[in-house]
């Protein structure tokens, strides 16, 4: 099978320009990590021992499958849960944590600008070649890696085929005709809403932002620009505020009860959000098996960009003792030909790897919605996101604030459009008490 280009993000090597000192200091860091601390691969006879924590459905298995093959290096997992990536931010600064963790592409940066993660370039660069480039410059910082691609996350829309075929309705292609639908259901049946607007869930605005071309970064010369409040930004806020104003989606926060209450007696209609999100519904609403398929997400006027809300990544700790035996297992985990099946059909993960797209694994059939080849429509999502994005140093002090914002605006206090100023406002504070150069 062809791999589709996966993702859209500017390299991360790209933005070193804009790092000044900060990077000056980390390259002098990267040169001496891998001698400090020692590497360690262990032996049959004296093992090391790797801890790795991550969140993908499955990993236990893989982890007693590598162990079973392995007997120079150890793993030792636990899955994270509730606010473990604070503890492990916490553990690592204190000299501490984990030898590897399972994080969001979005906060590599910030890892890096701390110093909280190793060099893996030299055990790791020779993998390169089964990564899709995006998904690899993710990764990569000035010409050095610091973790391995794990899966990306593009777009596309499930939805209720009983209940559009129940009120007479289509699957909406564009944004403007999704508005329409949404006031159609509602006038058809109260009850139903066309999708539910989560004021804590960053990644299905994120997508949307990026379908509209926009990011929250860019750069020009040697600085930072923020763009939170951007054209694109703002066209995103405008649709949901009228979708808010006039009733037309539910608000509780995902991954709660409630919010599966709501998927699994049928009150929500569509779900935009990324290539894994089927598996949740799989998991969290099995009596609604042959209700569901997978359509592309409703395009902006004029434009076929899809979007994606962001991938994953194995990064090595600064702490370890055994460097090179955790880069050996996050290499193996996610690139090897013996995990892509076990990642894709129990993890969830649209693959970042040649292997795992040309999987037939990727392409099964789902008998849960009617028998469609659901990665079909996420492949072709990859396809259409436009190079756009730029991952930035502050992602997490950016989305804090907009959920903060986000949430008031759902309780009925002020707009989308005045927590886009506002979270433009905290971008450029933060960035600028960092010491960074920001323009604009």
């Amino acid at each position: 099978m062809k791999s589709p280009r996966a993702s859209s993000r500017v390299p991360l090597r790209w933005t070193a320009i804009a790092l000044a000192p900060a990077l000056a200091a980390l390259a002098l860091a990267a040169c001496s990590s891998s001698s400090d601390p020692a590497p360690g691969t262990g032996t049959a006879d004296e093992p090391v021992t790797v801890d790795f924590w991550g969140w993908v459905p499955g990993l236990e298995d893989l982890v007693a499958q590598w162990n079973e093959q392995n007997d120079h290096i150890h793993v030792e997992f636990h899955r994270m849960t509730g606010d473990d990536g604070q503890k492990v931010e916490a553990a690592v600064d204190a000299g501490k944590g984990p030898d590897l963790v399972q994080l969001s592409t979005h906060d590599l940066p910030d890892y890096v600008i701390s110093e909280r993660v190793v060099d893996i370039t030299e055990y790791v660069s020779k993998h390169e070649d089964n990564y899709t480039p995006a998904s690899w410059a993710a990764v990569s910082f000035d010409g050095q890696v610091y973790g391995v691609p794990q899966g990306i996350g593009p777009a596309a829309t499930m939805y209720r085929t009983d209940i559009f075929e129940d009120l007479g309705l289509e699957m909406p292609e564009t944004w403007d005709e999704y508005l329409e639908t949404a006031r159609a259901l509602k006038a058809a049946d109260p009850e139903v809403r066309i999708a539910n607007l989560s004021p804590s869930e960053i990644g299905q605005w994120a997508q949307e932002i990026q379908q509209a071309e926009s990011s929250w970064y860019g750069i020009d010369g040697d600085a930072w620009t923020v763009g939170v409040n951007d054209a694109g930004s703002r066209l995103v806020a405008e649709r949901w505020q009228t979708l808010l104003d006039e009733d037309l989606v539910t608000t509780e926060q995902m991954w709660t009860p409630e919010y599966w209450a709501l998927v699994n007696s049928g009150r929500i209609a569509t779900i935009t959000y990324a290539a894994w999100f089927p598996t949740s519904i799989v998991e969290n609403a099995a009596d609604t098996a042959g209700k569901w398929r997978v359509a592309p997400m409703p395009k902006n006027a004029g434009s076929e960009n899809s979007g994606d809300s962001g991938g994953a990544a194995v990064v090595v700790l600064k702490n370890t003792e055994n460097a090179a035996a955790a880069a050996e297992f996050a290499a193996w985990l996610n690139g090897s030909d013996d995990t892509q099946d076990a990642l894709i059909t129990v993890g969830g993960l649209f693959p970042s790897t040649l292997n795992g797209l040309a999987s037939d694994a990727l392409t099964a059939p789902s008998d849960f919605f009617g028998g469609q080849v659901v990665n079909e429509v996420f492949i072709e999502s990859a396809k259409q996101t436009p190079a756009t994005w730029v991952e930035g140093p502050n992602y997490g002090a950016i989305q804090t604030v907009l959920l903060d914002e986000f949430a008031k605006v759902v309780g009925g206090e002020g707009t989308f459009l005045q927590a886009l100023d506002t979270a433009q406002q905290a971008a450029v504070a933060d960035l600028e008490s960092r010491g960074l150069s920001v323009k604009g």
